[in-house]
């Protein structure tokens, strides 16, 4: 998959007005419309999912932290935190830079792995007075290109030469992409012997359309995951009592990311394989 390099993106909008604008820190943006969001310190996600195509799009916005003072090497820094940490991607991948309004716009991408599941990340790097903001767009499929390119358009830095607030160390960053929770059961589905080889007690971010949220007898949350046309195994994801105040963000109908353990298929009636399981999961 090639999408080509780079779309240099949110130049012309480093200081723009624009309405319904919110904020992370110091930084204002419009939020895509009919996009599922996730927040950190310092950090905001945008995901998009069509769970029947498997298609999908994250869009992450990093607030303000320190920049290094050479643009160039505030972006490697940005590359190594935010892509390598979770992917396997270009070490060094090509990249481009523009100036304008006092901010320098460095952007780069290369196609990228996590854990199988194959997409392209594009990332740009915006440094000014002393000052680094970033957009890193992970996406598998080239139409969500014109969206994020709209929400980087929407993005308000302010001046340039302005002193950098002090500003809440960044979180880990927000695991990008999430897997297709259907293609992952999918795979046991196809292939039990080798699925179970490749996942069995591993951690993995997932992604899909909420089906059911309920309350176990033990008092212990499921939540079940619409199957696709090309799957049978539904799926569902057990959460501790703990995790209640995480899982009651979810809504039936509509599409979320959740983080578990994978424990294989089974969970069917008399002990048949009639579910994809994931245990001790959490909402992120």
């Amino acid at each position: 998959m090639c999408f080509g390099l780079f779309v240099l993106l949110a130049l012309g909008s480093f200081t723009k007005d624009v309405s319904a604008q919110e904020t992370l820190g110091t930084v204002s943006y419009a939020a895509p419309t009919g996009w599922s969001k996730t927040t950190k310190t310092n950090i905001v996600a945008f995901s998009k999912v069509d769970p029947a195509t498997g298609k999908f799009c994250i869009i992450t916005l990093y607030g303000t932290t320190p920049g290094t003072g050479k643009p160039a090497s505030d972006f490697k820094r940005e590359w190594a935190n935010l892509v390598l940490k979770n992917m396997k991607a270009d070490a060094e991948p090509k990249t481009e830079s523009q100036v304008q309004n006092g901010w320098t716009a460095t952007g780069g991408g290369s196609e990228v792995d996590t854990d199988g599941t194959k997409a392209f990340a594009l990332l740009t790097v915006m440094s000014g007075g002393g000052r680094v903001v970033s957009v890193l767009g992970v996406f598998n499929d080239p139409g969500y290109m014109s969206q994020l390119a709209e929400f980087s358009d929407s993005i308000n830095l302010g001046a340039a030469t302005a002193a950098a607030p002090a500003e809440p160390p960044r979180e880990p960053a927000v695991a990008a992409p999430a897997m297709n929770i259907n293609a992952l059961a999918k795979e046991f589905q196809d292939n039990e012997v080798r699925a179970n080889q490749t996942w069995i007690g591993k951690r993995v971010r997932v992604i899909g359309v909420v089906n059911t949220v309920v309350i176990a007898k033990d008092g212990n949350v499921e939540v079940t995951f619409k199957t696709s046309i090309t799957n049978y195994n539904m799926a569902k994801c057990f959460f501790s009592q703990s995790q209640s105040s995480g899982v009651a963000r979810l809504t039936a109908h509509t599409e979320a990311i959740v983080e578990g353990t994978v424990k294989g298929l089974g969970g069917g009636f008399d002990n048949s394989k009639g579910f994809f399981l994931m245990e001790s999961c959490v909402v992120p």
